[in-house]
C-alpha cells in the first residue's frame, strides 16, 4: 500500500507504485478551486481513477469513534471548506479496504510536540490497521492518537517511538523502522563489516527470530519492499544494480526516504546470502510474526464482524507457502494464520513466490490449529476445512461470516483433529482425473468464492 501526494509540499514524495491495491487521498490545490475524494486502483496495466462516496468516510469516522476530538475538528474543517472554500488546517486522508471501507487515517500538521504530523488512525481489522501505517511515510515523526487499544502491538511493529502522556490524551509517538536516524551511505568491502555480519545472521531462522528480521532479495522484490512502505532497515546492493537505470532509480527513492544503503563487492554480498547466482540487491525488513493465541488462549488478533481468515496447516514447502500467502493476499483475507510444523513464511524461497505479501499481510502463528479453531468457534466464527473427502461441495454452501478456511499439505490435507473441529468440511468440484489441487490454487478457489458472495451480500 502507498501514498499519493495530496497537497504539494505537504507529503515528501511525488509519486510511489501500488501493487493491485486500492488507495484513497484527498486532493486540495493551493488555488482552493478543486475539493474531491479521489480513489485509485493501480494494476499492471495502468492507473484507473474512481471517484468514491466522501459521505461514507464521515460516516465510518463517526461509526467508529464518534466522540473523539480530531474526528469532529476534521468534521468540522470539512464543512467549513464545503461553505466557504477555505482549508483550515490542512489535512491528508488515506482510507484503505477491498470491496468495502476497512480503514482511515488522518494527518495533519503537528505544532504543540515535536513531531511532524499529528495522526488519527481507525480501523476495522489487522490488515486495515497494518496497510494504513504502511501508508505513512518514512522519515517523518507522527503523533500518533489510535482508536483502540488493540492498535498497540501493530504500530510497534511497524514503528520504533514510544508512548506520551499528554493534556489531550494518550500518543504514541515513533518514526517508521529504519528511517528515524541518519542513513549510513558508505562502501563495505569485508566480509566481518558489521552490517555484513548482521544480514548473514538473518540467513538461519534463529536470526530472522532473534533480530525481528527477515531478508529480501533482487531488484524486484526489494522495490516492491521500498514502495509498498515495508519498515526496511538496510539495504545491501553491488555495482551491478547501479548499471541499471530502474537500479539508479531504486537507490535514490531509498535516500530520499533515509534509508541506508550499503554498497558490497560480490563476494561480500554471496556470503551473506547462499542464492545463485548472487542477487545485485538485498534489504533486511523488520518482520511481524504474532502468536494467535494469547497466553490465556484466547484469540489476540482484532477482527471485525465480515472477517475472513485462512489458515495454513503444516504446508511444508516454501514455495507452495509463498503461493498461498500471495493468494490470500490477492483475496483480502484479514490475516492469515500459520501453525504445525510447515515452512517458515520468511524463507527466502517462500518470500520470493509471495510477490510481497510477506510483509505485508498480518501474519500470525500457533503451534497447532485446533486450539486456534475452538477459540475462533467460541468467539462466533464458522471454520471450513478444505478436502477432497467432504460431502459438501463449495458452490452449494452459503458463507456465514466471520468466516476461517483451513487448507493444508497436498499429500496429507489437513489434520484428523483439525477436521474433527471445523464447523463445516467442504470440497472443490473437480472433474474426472484429478483429485486435488494445489494448495495456494485451493485456497484461492475458496476465498475467491467467499469474497463473490460477501460482495453479493452487500449489493
Amino acid at each position: 500500500m502507498v501514498f499519493a501526494p495530496a497537497l504539494q509540499g505537504f507529503i515528501p514524495s511525488c509519486e510511489r507504485k501500488v501493487n493491485n491495491f486500492f488507495i484513497s487521498y484527498i486532493v486540495v490545490n493551493f488555488n482552493q478551486q478543486l475539493f474531491y475524494f479521489l480513489h485509485l486502483l493501480i494494476t499492471p496495466q495502468g492507473m484507473t481513477k474512481i471517484l468514491v462516496d466522501y459521505d461514507k468516510v464521515i460516516a465510518f469516522l463517526e461509526k467508529e469513534n464518534v466522540n473523539d476530538e480530531m474526528v469532529s475538528c476534521f468534521k468540522q474543517a470539512y464543512h467549513t471548506f464545503a461553505k466557504t472554500g477555505e482549508w483550515h488546517p490542512t489535512y491528508q486522508v488515506f482510507t484503505t479496504g477491498w470491496q468495502h471501507l476497512d480503514g482511515v487515517m488522518l494527518m495533519m500538521p503537528e505544532n504543540v510536540f515535536d513531531a511532524d504530523y499529528r495522526v488519527y488512525l481507525t480501523a476495522t481489522t489487522e490488515r486495515g490497521l497494518r496497510e494504513l501505517l504502511l501508508a505513512f511515510p518514512r522519515r517523518y515523526t507522527g503523533m500518533f492518537h489510535l482508536a483502540e487499544k488493540w492498535m498497540d502491538n501493530g504500530i510497534r511493529e511497524v514503528f520504533a517511538g514510544e508512548g506520551i502522556q499528554t493534556d489531550s490524551g494518550a500518543f504514541y509517538r515513533g518514526t517508521k523502522r529504519g528511517s528515524g536516524t541518519v542513513a549510513a551511505q558508505r562502501i563495505v568491502s569485508k566480509r566481518k563489516d558489521a552490517i555484513a555480519s548482521h544480514v548473514r545472521k538473518l540467513a538461519s531462522l534463529k536470526g530472522k527470530l532473534e533480530h525481528s528480521q527477515f531478508v529480501v532479495e533482487g531488484p524486484l522484490m526489494v522495490e516492491r519492499a521500498v514502495a509498498d512502505g515495508l519498515p526496511v532497515e538496510a539495504i545491501l546492493y553491488t555495482t551491478t544494480l547501479v548499471a541499471t537505470s530502474d537500479g539508479k532509480n531504486l537507490l535514490k527513492q531509498a535516500s530520499v526516504e533515509n534509508l541506508s544503503c550499503y554498497q558490497v563487492s560480490d563476494g561480500v554480498m554471496g556470503s551473506v546470502t547462499t542464492t545463485r547466482p548472487v542477487p545485485s540487491v538485498v534489504a533486511s525488513v523488520h518482520l511481524n510474526y504474532r502468536p494467535f493465541l494469547s497466553e490465556s488462549g484466547e484469540l489476540n488478533f482484532h477482527w471485525s464482524p465480515d472477517c475472513t481468515v485462512l489458515i495454513a496447516e503444516n504446508i511444508g514447502n516454501p514455495d507452495n507457502l509463498g503461493m498461498t500467502l500471495r493468494t490470500a493476499d490477492a483475496a483480502g483475507v484479514s490475516a492469515v494464520l500459520l501453525s504445525g510444523e510447515g515452512a517458515s513464511p520468511f524463507h527466502k524461497n517462500c518470500i520470493r513466490a509471495s510477490r510481497g505479501a510477506v510483509g505485508r499481510i498480518p501474519l500470525f502463528y500457533a503451534p497447532t490449529a485446533h486450539l486456534a479453531i475452538e477459540a475462533l468457534r467460541a468467539a462466533g466464527w464458522t471454520v471450513l476445512g478444505a478436502t477432497a473427502t467432504a460431502e459438501k461441495q463449495m458452490y452449494t454452501m452459503k458463507f456465514r461470516l466471520p468466516t476461517a478456511i483451513v487448507v493444508g499439505a497436498e499429500h496429507t490435507g489437513i489434520s484428523e483433529q483439525t477436521r474433527q473441529r471445523c464447523t463445516a468440511l467442504v470440497r472443490i468440484p473437480m472433474a474426472r482425473g484429478q483429485s486435488s489441487l494445489n494448495v495456494g490454487v485451493a485456497a484461492g478457489v475458496l476465498l475467491y468464492e467467499l469474497a463473490r458472495q460477501k460482495n453479493e451480500a452487500r449489493l
